[in-house]
Formats: structure tokens, C-alpha cells, sequence
């Protein structure tokens, strides 16, 4: 037995003999399958693109986008308390941690500057934010019902679901309708399951607002998260 020999029977084998390699009709059933993935993976990218574009970047009005903590006035310890509270769910947004929050109170006493300051910084850090109205978010579930919509309801709910930040503003103010509050409850629980926050803006009483959402929802909303009573006289009425 020569050298070259010997050590092809000493050299372990690059294959087992177990193992078979891939035929040529595998190696493309794999590419094509791979290609389809991609493919997949593309389109759903680019359909979450069009449910953003419905909704809009952010959703946060004109007369809101400039709300800042610095431009938050206070002129009483419940208003400091409030504006305290909301600076700290800020920085547990920004170390990403999920506690939602729900602000009730009458109009005019400064839920959604206080929501939107939250927000505007978020942006500020090029997270995802969503703030809408109820009315809002009813209306682009019925469009999407149109045989033209370029979006589905179901890829409105994917795509809310999926923002690092959802702002829900007017909840009482619907008509309050059982799939108004399946809908708001498919948003709330996929959220939950994703460990990302929810905030309600709502001039309901907590008795009220139970009857609206349910238990189960206000539950996911608050684990880890605040309840802020804005119970003192209108901005605007002082205007």
C-alpha cells in the first residue's frame, strides 16, 4: 500500500455515508421555495407600508405636534403629579418597557398634550407612534371594507399592533357598538402578546370605561402601567 493510500484510510471522510447530498431537482425545489419566502416577506413589508400610509405617519394632529413637557404648564400639585408620571412613562418607553396608561378626565385639561409630549419624543427617537381617535380608527375598519381599499382590516389591526407606541384619544365618545369593542380588543390583546404599551385618552369614569372595554382589556392596558385622573378646570374655558 503506497503512501496516498494510507492516508485516505486514516483521513476521516468529508461525508458520513448516511448522508446523501442534494440532487440537482432539490437544490432548485429549495431556491424556488426560498425565493417564495422572500418574496412573501417582501409584499408583506410592502402592504404594512400602505396600512402606515392609511393611517398616516403618526396620526398626531397639527395643534398637537408641537407639544412638548418643556410647554406644559402647571398650576397645581395634581398637574405636577400628572406631568411627573408621564415624564417617567416616557423613559419606560424609551428602555422599552411595556406598561400602558389610561388619562380620563373632562376636556380641555391636558390628556393630549401630555399623551402627545410622550409621543413627539418618541418620534424624536425615530420609534413608531400611532395617535388616533376612536371615530378615526372605526372609520378605516369600514373602508377597508370597500372593494377598492387598498388596505384589509386585517392588516390595519397587524399594523397597530405593531407600532412601538398606540394612543387611542375619545373613547366614550362612539357609539360603543360590540364590534367597536372587538376591534379595539384585537388591537389591545395582540399589543399585550407583544409586550408593547397601549394609551387610552377617555373622559369616562372607571366604572364607565370597564363597561366600555371590558376588564380583561383595561387589565392588559394597566399591567405595569399608570392611571392618570385629570380632575381640575379646563384650559380652554380659562382661554
Amino acid at each position: 500500500m503506497n503512501i496516498m493510500e494510507r492516508l485516505s484510510k486514516s483521513m476521516p471522510t468529508a461525508m458520513p455515508r448516511h448522508i446523501q447530498p442534494y440532487t440537482p431537482e432539490q437544490m432548485e425545489e429549495i431556491r424556488q421555495r426560498e425565493s417564495r419566502a422572500y418574496r412573501q416577506q417582501l409584499d408583506e413589508e410592502n402592504r404594512q407600508v400602505i396600512a402606515a400610509k392609511s393611517i398616516g405617519r403618526s396620526g398626531i394632529k397639527k395643534r398637537h405636534q408641537g407639544c412638548r413637557f418643556d410647554n406644559y404648564f402647571t398650576n397645581s400639585e395634581k398637574q405636577r403629579a400628572a406631568f411627573a408620571e408621564s415624564r417617567a412613562l416616557l423613559d419606560e418607553y424609551i428602555n422599552r418597557r411595556s406598561g400602558g396608561f389610561i388619562f380620563a378626565g373632562t376636556s380641555g385639561t391636558g390628556k393630549n398634550h401630555l399623551a402627545c409630549a410622550i409621543a413627539n419624543e418618541l418620534l424624536q427617537l425615530r420609534r413608531s407612534v400611532v395617535v388616533i381617535t376612536m371615530a378615526e380608527l372605526m372609520l378605516k375598519i369600514r373602508d377597508s371594507y370597500r372593494r377598492d381599499a387598498e388596505v384589509s382590516e386585517t392588516e390595519i389591526i397587524r399594523y397597530l399592533s405593531s407600532v412601538d407606541l398606540l394612543v387611542i384619544d375619545e373613547l366614550g365618545i362612539q357609539h360603543n357598538s360590540n364590534n367597536e369593542r372587538v376591534m379595539l380588543n384585537r388591537i389591545i390583546d395582540e399589543r399585550y402578546t407583544q409586550e408593547l404599551p397601549t394609551g387610552i385618552l377617555t373622559n369616562l369614569q372607571s366604572e364607565e370605561l370597564v363597561k366600555t372595554l371590558g376588564r380583561a382589556a383595561i387589565d392588559r392596558i394597566m399591567e405595569n402601567g399608570k392611571w392618570l385622573t385629570f380632575n381640575w378646570p379646563s384650559y380652554r374655558s380659562k382661554a
